[in-house]
């Protein structure tokens, strides 16, 4: 027992298992502690000496890589019974444990953290790039029944995702068929051989540029069953800007006490598997279709043996090993006779070829590409629209009625018994004025214009020569316009009723400018410094009327140009004040109820 002596007040807060004589012999109750009579809740004696806390100390984390440059070369992960890196210096090839980046150590990453098959050091000697092209060929010869060309197409393919660093963009492809036409077969080859793929199914948007962060490791995405991309905004957008190098998704992290943004790569090769055609127009031009039947291969993807996984991991080892050793090596610059999404696709595929006898006929096959695209071009919406256009525009204003009938003609429509703006198409299923105003304007750079015969009031629509000749021509139309040559601007000048000059001579259109001259000249300062006189506005840049009990003096109105007594102000688009008539802001309220 202890005595009463050996108590402190200032202790009567710590406990005996807070001692660090607590269960040791330097504690004066020892033997008590060890029968029990002691226990660690027990008020702590006068001897009380506290535990020192001693700090844990942190594990030293060293960062993985996967793929890059150090201080030796450029290397490459691989599993040789344990992860090593595989390092291409100026003495040759080495397998090393750690690298080092400006000093900094790193270590390869394990099997488990990434979704595809490790690669191994091929140790004999390399084949060229004919003889690797031609194992690749006759690969999808053997378990894929298809054109010859597009066998050409997809081992170049796979060439090209082992030198994605040096491209500026690069090409998607596209399997579309029925069930049974080998779509998961191409995609599961392209598994086997091209460079550290990630294939997967239903691939949240988060995880593809997650897995294209290394900015060191440009890898592949080989994604099955993607119907239903259009519906993935986050997807559809990565996507679209994935085919060029440089793109990327910024992203907002919160730390504990403070927040970053983090970039992410969204360049890389895809391969995507589908029953359906996509539906959003710029993912569409970004890739290449390749239409997928039933067939008879040489073998059957079930029929897999253990050889066949035994060829596929020499062959990519064979170019992993390829793709360090020609690292340092830039692709050749080849001057091509197409441009635009032509040239951006399939560049990267002919600098993949240049030497080897397939450029040749790539080259050739991209004329039947052209023509395929410009088919697929036409057969849009757009490209109905911009057919209708070339073939009713004269120059004059040109009447959105006839652009609605000549469509309804065009493709076969039915109009909405109900609601007249809405027309239903085989191809389109429904479509509206407003969606077609808006392809005017977007697509064919179109003005709107109100129009006055008579007494009745029609929207037309006006478009530059030159603009119009050169949409035309990228939708494979000609336009051959009948009027004589038109001055810049002079087809966005109208008089002061907002009507274009029904003639196109010199005279009438200086006439009509120094018409707006005087008519601005005559208005300036019957209105207030906040409010501005517009000839050139329409309804669709009207924001929204308001009533205003200020102002009863006859104004000109900024749309049809007639002077009236009215108390109507309008503010635009653009933050500007104008005035306008009672007859037009009740034709803007008309057109809002049908958009």
């Amino acid at each position: 027992m202890r005595k009463p002596e050996h108590f402190l007040p200032a202790l009567v807060n710590k406990k005996c298992n807070q001692c660090a004589y607590w269960m040791t012999p330097n504690c004066p109750f020892y033997e008590n502690a060890r029968k029990g009579v002691l226990r660690p809740g027990d008020d702590a004696c006068c001897d009380f000496f506290p535990k020192v806390k001693q700090k844990k100390q942190k594990k030293k984390v060293v960062p993985l890589k996967v793929s890059g440059v150090c201080d030796n070369g450029y290397f490459e992960c691989i599993y040789n019974d344990k992860p090593t890196f595989l390092v291409k210096s100026e003495n040759g090839f080495q397998v090393l444990e750690e690298v080092t980046i400006d000093g900094k150590p790193f270590k390869p990453k394990e099997p488990k953290h990434y979704p595809y098959k490790p690669y191994e050091f091929f140790e004999d000697s390399l084949p060229d790039k004919q003889t690797l092209y031609n194992q690749i060929r006759e690969e999808f010869e053997t378990f894929i029944d298809l054109e010859p060309i597009w066998k050409d197409v997809l081992a170049v393919c796979v060439l090209l995702t082992y030198q994605q660093e040096k491209l500026v963009t690069t090409c998607y492809l596209y399997f579309v068929g029925d069930n049974e036409s080998g779509k998961t077969t191409a995609l599961n080859l392209l598994n086997e051989l091209t460079y550290r793929p990630m294939f997967a199914v239903s691939v949240p948007a988060a995880d593809v540029y997650g897995y294209l962060e290394d900015a060191d490791c440009v890898p592949v995405i080989l994604e099955d069953e993607i119907q239903g991309i259009d519906r993935d905004r986050d997807k559809i957008k990565i996507y679209k800007s994935g085919y060029k190098k440089g793109a990327k998704v910024p992203r907002t992290i919160m730390l504990e006490h403070d927040r970053i943004i983090k970039y992410y790569n969204t360049f890389s090769f895809k391969a995507f598997a589908s029953e359906k055609l996509p539906s959003v127009k710029g993912f569409v031009e970004r890739c290449l279709f390749i239409q997928m039947t039933e067939g008879y291969p040489k073998k059957e993807w079930a029929d897999l043996s253990k050889d066949d996984s035994k060829r596929f991991e020499d062959l990519r080892n064979k170019l992993l090993k390829w793709r360090l050793e020609t690292r340092t090596q830039d692709l050749p610059q080849i001057e091509l006779p197409f441009k635009g999404r032509i040239k951006e696709l399939w560049k990267p595929l002919l600098q993949v070829a240049h030497g080897i006898p397939v450029y040749n006929v790539l080259f050739n096959f991209i004329d039947d590409q052209i023509r395929e695209r410009l088919d697929r071009k036409q057969n849009t919406l757009e490209g109905h629209i911009v057919r209708g256009v070339v073939s009713l525009y004269d120059g004059e204003p040109l009447p959105f009625v006839r652009i609605w009938d000549w469509l309804q003609e065009d493709l076969k429509g039915k109009i909405d018994e109900k609601t007249a703006h809405k027309m239903y198409c085989q191809d389109f299923d429904v479509v509206t004025k407003r969606k077609i105003g808006f392809r005017l304007r977007e697509v064919l750079s179109g003005e709107r214009k109100l129009i006055r015969k008579g007494e009745k009031v029609e929207r037309a629509w006006i478009f530059d020569i030159a603009k119009l000749r050169r949409i035309a021509k990228k939708y494979g139309y000609e336009f051959v316009t009948k009027l004589p040559m038109v001055v810049t601007g002079v087809t966005n000048v109208t008089d002061n009723r907002g009507v274009l000059p029904s003639k196109t001579e010199p005279n009438s259109i200086e006439k009509n400018v120094k018409t707006i001259e005087n008519s601005s000249e005559k208005h300036a300062g019957t209105l207030p410094l906040s409010v501005t006189s517009l000839t050139s506005v329409t309804l669709l840049d009207i924001k929204v009327p308001f009533w205003s009990n200020k102002f009863y003096d006859k104004h000109e109105c900024a749309i049809c140009g007639y002077n009236k007594l009215t108390s109507w102000k309008a503010e635009t688009f653009k933050g500007q004040e104008v005035w306008i008539c009672e007859d037009c802001k009740t034709e803007w309220e008309k057109q809002r109820q049908v958009e």
